[in-house]
């Protein structure tokens, strides 16, 4: 089963845009042979100065990565994430672990 889960999202982003991207990236990492079992998406962010959508993905086999998609085009470029993607992300997992349990979703 797909989860689209993110633990960041970049609130320029529509809902319904990231869940197509995630589509898209979830195909690359198919192709790529990745099991999704053993992984989970991290965050969304957007770069409106290259209009691109950097989605990361983490997993238990190696550092996280980055799938980038182009907004206009839709060409995905593999890469690592950059460490403020990284911190914002870890920022967001943090808040949520702190959250008593009845007001985690």
């Amino acid at each position: 089963m797909k989860d689209y889960s993110l633990y960041y999202c970049d609130c320029r982003l529509e809902e319904a845009e990231v869940v197509e991207l995630l589509k898209l990236a979830w195909d690359e990492l198919y192709e790529l042979e990745f099991d999704a079992v053993f992984g989970t998406w991290r965050g969304a962010h957007f770069e409106p100065e290259t209009d691109t959508v950097h989605i990361t993905w983490e997993n238990m086999y190696c550092a996280p990565f980055m799938i980038s998609i182009h907004r206009g085009t839709r060409t995905l470029r593999m890469d690592y994430p950059r460490d403020e993607f990284l911190a914002l992300e870890q920022d967001e997992i943090e808040r949520f672990r702190n959250l008593p349990p009845g007001q985690r979703k």
